[in-house]
């Protein structure tokens, strides 16, 4: 019996032929031209990433098929969770794809022990969403247990996404950090709770910060410098400020946008500049095309000037 392949057409015209048993799929253009899943053009099967949801309500009765297309907007997976019957939110994982949908395998897990058991089969989830109502050691022990799963928590009762992210890190600020040492934003808010300033900074040299987790910590600053009144903090507010002012700046870089670049170039001090010259030596890795690096070049240029 032949494997049975679902067409499916995204709102720009990109069209999907999915193996549903292999969980692959094979993208094409609107012209009709394979995108392949590798830079040689030697790959035309493309992964169906795996979404696991824990503790989550389980929308699978509403779809006709064992995948979901998820959309894609300013280069990142826009992943919808159910809060209750009635209220939907969305997380924003960074996936760079020139697609506007992908489809993904989502499965749902009441909670920790059947998502232990799916694993235990060989699974590996690309996600892991999971609700806060989730015990502490739980999710220390889900974190451990896929450890290349990107792991994010929610909160089902708050309305602000920032807010869940900054809750879901007050919740297990007594992990082990090795088990979050992929994850920036909970690693930054950590640090930025034992005011750690030092290891903040260094996340952001040394860690892949996507332009999501830039926006996620640079309000986790703002709301510190905006509370700088209470007194364990009013000793660290040039220093907040100073982190703030390089999250920003990088955030620029990676999202191009010249003119708050060189409007940052323009009002920083010595120390602000030493900074941006590792942040634009940091971004050339990411951004290889000879056009990214004119651009660079120009932003160098512009240091130099200062200095002077």
């Amino acid at each position: 019996m032949s494997t049975p392949i679902v067409e499916e057409k995204t709102p720009k015209g990109y069209i999907f032929k999915i193996n549903i048993a292999k969980k692959q799929y094979i993208a094409f253009n609107p012209k009709g031209e394979i995108i392949y899943s590798d830079d040689n053009k030697t790959k035309p099967f493309h992964i169906m990433k795996i979404i696991a949801f824990i503790g989550l309500e389980d929308e699978r009765s509403t779809r006709k098929n064992p995948y979901q297309l998820v959309k894609i907007q300013n280069n990142s997976l826009l992943i919808p969770y159910n809060v209750s019957t009635e209220k939907r939110q969305y997380l924003f994982l960074k996936f760079d794809t020139q697609l506007d949908m992908i489809p993904c395998v989502t499965e749902f897990f009441d909670d920790t022990a059947s998502f232990v058991s799916f694993v235990k089969k060989g699974n590996v989830p690309d996600y892991i969403i999971v609700n806060n109502i989730i015990s502490e050691n739980d999710i220390k022990f889900i974190a451990s247990l896929s450890p290349s799963s990107h792991v994010t928590i929610v909160n089902t009762t708050s309305d602000s996404n920032l807010d869940n992210t900054k809750r879901a890190v007050d919740q297990i600020n007594t992990a082990d950090i090795n088990l979050l040492s992929q994850n920036p934003v909970f690693l930054a808010r950590i640090h930025l709770r034992n005011l750690d300033l030092v290891r903040v900074k260094q996340i952001m040299l040394d860690m892949d910060i996507t332009e999501t987790d830039a926006h996620y910590i640079i309000a986790f600053l703002t709301t510190m410098i905006n509370n700088s009144d209470k007194e364990e903090l009013k000793k660290h507010v040039e220093k907040l400020k100073e982190l703030k002012k390089s999250y920003e700046f990088y955030l620029y870089l990676i999202t191009q946008n010249d003119e708050k670049i060189k409007e940052l170039i323009a009002q920083a001090n010595k120390n602000d500049l030493v900074t941006f010259q590792t942040l634009i030596q940091k971004a050339k890795l990411l951004f290889p095309t000879k056009e990214a690096g004119l651009r660079f070049v120009d932003y160098e240029n512009l240091i130099w000037e200062k200095q002077q």
